[in-house]
């Protein structure tokens, strides 16, 4: 005779199934430390997007390894929508540069593209160097005595000072970080004496503390026209990376959808777009399928451009 008991249980375990997603708070990891561009950035697309699922969305971060150690946290989560991430270009560089215990084509399910980063090279305003080229040829002339500063190994930031390096003949020393803040920290204490990063120097360019040499995107910089690009200065490297929001892989279409349509809706938050002009990052949209696409082809040329190079895996 099946009792009441069992009758009630069974009511309230198949009613709590039946709750719409998200019946609770969805966690984000981002995967660089706090203060970065990155940590200012999300949190106002999440809580943005948080509004419109009827749910928070907790930021929790995880950094190290050029945002290596989250996606490997990521990638072991369940596949509920409870738990997502963070995307960027070291991310996927990563895999082609160092032993990861993931792999960002197959272990994971894109969600959406939300924006790109900006690049400069800076050094402190009393530093002897006024152009980039000057800063080159004292690196070419005087081995290992220039460090230079990034968010972490295995970042775009050190793929490239290590591309320029190895064309133009240069020996530096690369200081990886956790995360843009604590790289901008370095240079501002006199740790390092270049910072190669994202635009978290951008406060202390404009206070005058620190000078931009030089970006690495493909063209200047709209509020900085007068440092130029390094493929203007002649040199074959060039840097274009994005940010989007990963989920484990197999997550439910339904959940994916859901999920995208709040992030979708956020990047019109007024907050958001006004963290994203602070550190002069545009907003990009670019749909599950189409972050899909970027990630392969994102990956296929630069893990290509890293093996030629011949890059050490650290």
């Amino acid at each position: 005779m099946v009792s009441i008991f069992s009758v009630l249980f069974t009511f309230c375990v198949s009613n709590n199934w039946a709750q719409p997603y998200p019946a609770k708070p969805v966690n984000m990891i981002i995967g660089w430390g706090a203060g970065g561009a990155t940590d200012i950035t999300l949190p106002t697309l999440c809580e943005a997007a948080g509004k419109t699922l009827g749910q928070p969305i907790v930021v929790m971060n995880k950094p190290g390894g050029g945002s290596a150690v989250a996606l490997a946290l990521l990638k072991n989560e369940k596949p509920d929508g409870y738990t997502v991430g963070n995307l960027s270009a070291a991310g996927i560089l990563s895999q082609y540069m160092r032993r990861v215990p993931y792999d960002v084509m197959t272990d994971f399910t894109p969600i959406m593209r939300y924006g790109d980063y900006t690049y400069g090279v800076v050094v402190r305003a009393e530093a002897p160097w006024k152009t980039f080229k000057e800063l080159v040829d004292y690196a070419k002339a005087s081995p290992g005595k220039v460090r230079y500063s990034t968010s972490g190994a295995g970042t775009f930031h050190h793929l490239a000072m290590e591309a320029l390096a190895k064309q133009e003949g240069i020996k530096w020393v690369h200081i990886p970080y956790k995360g843009g803040h604590e790289a901008t920290t370095a240079i501002l204490g006199g740790h390092v004496e270049v910072e190669a990063c994202s635009s978290e120097w951008k406060p202390h360019v404009e206070s005058g503390k620190l000078r931009l040499l030089a970006t690495y995107n493909p063209t200047r910089l709209p509020k900085f026209p007068d440092a130029p690009s390094w493929v203007e200065l002649g040199y074959r490297v060039t840097a274009s990376g994005y940010i989007g929001i990963l989920g484990p892989k197999g997550m439910p279409r339904s959940i994916i959808e859901k999920l995208h349509g709040a992030f979708k809706l956020a990047l019109e938050d007024p907050g958001f777009k006004k963290s994203m002009e602070t550190y002069d990052m545009p907003v990009v949209y670019r749909d599950p399928e189409g972050l899909g696409k970027d990630i392969k082809e994102f990956g296929e040329k630069w893990g290509k451009m890293i093996a030629e190079l011949g890059i050490k895996q650290e």
